[in-house]
């Protein structure tokens, strides 16, 4: 077993970068609507990091955004290479039955994947969704069980899903189900895909060879909120009106995530003050560059040297108030001896920044240059407790 030292540091004093603004004593935007929603989150979408939320656990009927979780599903086979978006679909029977929001899809058509991901992305077409699923899986049932695994794996551990649309359900039939903290987690993992984006992005497209139009169902926010590229709305009147949203601006992306507003007014309100917020009290911070040395260093046992310096594998920027900026420290997690050789650049501690005891950003740390083995003479000499000095 490896023995890690662990090694304390003092409050931080960080580099603040020109990426935001700072406003501190302001009131709370969201709350005092407590009675326009069910739940909302706020995040860090680059790193993940929760800046403020209010009912996460709160088991709630997603609509349309179990969508979300039918296109990270393709995009990861994608990717994989395990489909293309240029493959055809053939549209089922099941598929052009399914009512709500749809393209109007006919048995027997047939159309490129990448068509019908449009089509469910921007304009939240439910039968595209059930032929994506049929098709991937080969039978909606089994997709069911595929979607269900994944949020498994992301440890989505209250979300249930039994639609590939998110439809109401009829009496006697089990709803979709999900929280709001579950849904963060499908949004930042489906954020690592970037054609999403480039769909839920769009405000208008064609379909069926320009005899259809596709309306993004989110598009007064992408036309009027500067940096919003998506990502997903969702809604039926149990359900309330539902927005997944994402906006970037210079170097900072945030993820709002509101559920069950009255009417697609309050949340675009909701969704713009949870955003608004965030960019305007929040900074993006380096707290440490690329390479930077940390203390201590490692011993190393039967080296050319007897300590190795580490340093950072990577830059951490990350998301802080005003407030969070004083409150900052970091901890070192490093093993108390490793062995030669070493080769620069492997992994052997991490520096831990933390905000009021807890760790909310972690940084690999690596060997800073190659330690060879001790050489035979030197390896004698030692033993004998001579110095070759």
């Amino acid at each position: 077993m490896i023995r890690h030292l662990l090694v304390h540091g003092v409050a931080l004093s960080v580099a603040l970068l020109a990426f935001g603004s700072v406003a501190s004593g302001t009131e709370d935007p969201i709350r005092k609507h407590s009675s326009h929603y069910k739940a909302f989150l706020l995040a860090d979408a680059q790193t993940g990091r929760i800046l403020d939320t209010d009912r996460p656990q709160r088991l709630i009927y997603p609509a349309s955004l179990v969508k979300m979780m039918v296109a990270l599903i393709v995009l990861e086979e994608v990717d994989s290479g395990k489909r293309l978006l240029r493959e055809k679909v053939r549209v089922s029977r099941s598929a052009s039955k399914i009512g709500g929001s749809q393209v109007y899809l006919r048995e027997g058509e047939v159309f490129k994947l990448q068509e019908l991901m449009k089509a469910m992305v921007i304009s939240s077409a439910n039968d595209a969704a059930v032929a994506i699923a049929e098709h991937v899986s080969g039978s909606r049932a089994k997709f069911m069980k595929h979607m269900n695994r994944r949020a498994w794996e992301l440890g989505m551990q209250r979300t249930r899903f039994h639609s590939p649309h998110g439809l109401p359900v009829r009496r006697g039939q089990q709803p979709d189900v999900t929280t709001t903290y579950d849904l963060y987690l499908l949004a930042l993992e489906l954020l690592k895909h970037p054609q999403y984006l480039r769909w839920s992005s769009t405000r208008l497209d064609s379909f069926r060879n320009g005899t259809f139009q596709l309306t993004n169902t989110n598009h007064r926010l992408i036309r009027s909120y500067p940096g919003m590229d998506g990502m997903k709305t969702g809604f039926y009147s149990k359900a309330g009106f539902n927005l997944v949203a994402t906006a970037k601006r210079k170097k900072m992306r945030l993820l709002s995530i509101v559920i069950g507003a009255p009417n697609h007014r309050w949340r675009s309100f909701l969704t713009t003050s949870l955003l608004d917020k965030g960019f305007k009290e929040y900074m993006a911070v380096q707290l440490n560059p690329t390479g930077i040395t940390v203390r201590p260093t490692v011993q190393v046992l039967n080296g050319e040297v007897e300590r190795l310096k580490l340093q950072t594998a990577a830059r951490a920027v990350v998301m802080l108030n005003a407030q969070e900026q004083q409150q900052v420290t970091m901890q070192v997690r490093i093993p108390a001896l490793v062995e030669a050789p070493v080769v620069a650049g492997s992994r052997l501690g991490t520096l831990e920044y933390m905000l009021g005891g807890k760790v909310f950003y972690r940084v690999p740390l690596q060997a800073s240059h190659d330690v060879g083995p001790r050489s035979l003479l030197a390896t004698v000499t030692h033993s004998l407790g001579f110095s070759l000095d």
